[in-house]
């Protein structure tokens, strides 16, 4: 009996003759390195995202952190509110406005670009936890914006943008269709 090649069996090889026979002509390259603080998500599961760097070159496409100053827990609270759709405007299910409690928000910004959130209802005291990167928008002589893109294991993907004050470490959080609210830094 003669065992007969699949496709996928025939694909599996010519991927495996194709990677092994890389080379290089030309005196610059360019490695690919996995940078752990660059995810994303596909299907369900977290991997990681290669990071090009020209080895010979001079760019680099890693965006710098913060400063040790920057460094630490910023604490605020969002006042309750009623949700939005995505023009703005409330939304009402069988008449009624969906409200959503006040939130106590602990960002913690690390090194590396990378930050996590704690989330406290406080009307019943529950809380959700989020970690994800930042990278810095802005950078001026006053103020520096940073953008915080977040995951939790479920399917909630929140980005905030925080807007932290050079003299005093405070500022204020700005989120999707959510208000704003003051945030300063604790340690």
């Amino acid at each position: 009996m003669k065992k007969v090649m699949t496709i996928s069996g025939a694909i599996m090889i010519a991927l495996i003759i194709l990677t092994s026979c890389g080379g290089s002509s030309s005196k610059e390259s360019t490695e690919i390195i996995t940078d752990p603080a660059v995810t994303t998500e596909v299907s369900g599961s977290t991997s990681e995202v290669p990071t090009a760097i020209e080895t010979e070159g001079a760019t680099k496409e890693k965006a710098e952190g913060l400063s040790i100053e920057f460094l630490g827990n910023y604490h605020g609270i969002q006042p309750s509110y009623f949700m939005k759709n995505q023009y703005g405007d409330e939304m009402i299910i069988r008449g009624n406005k969906i409200p959503i409690p006040s939130i106590d928000y602990k960002f913690l910004l690390k090194e590396n670009n990378v930050v996590s959130l704690q989330q406290i209802n406080l009307e019943d005291n529950s809380r959700v936890y989020f970690d994800g990167t930042y990278k810095i928008l802005t950078d001026d002589s006053n103020t520096t914006k940073i953008e915080c893109s977040l995951h939790d294991d479920e399917i909630s993907n929140p980005t905030y943008i925080l807007t932290i004050s050079k003299i005093d470490k405070k500022g204020t959080c700005t989120g999707r269709n959510e208000p704003e609210f003051s945030i300063e830094k604790t340690q």
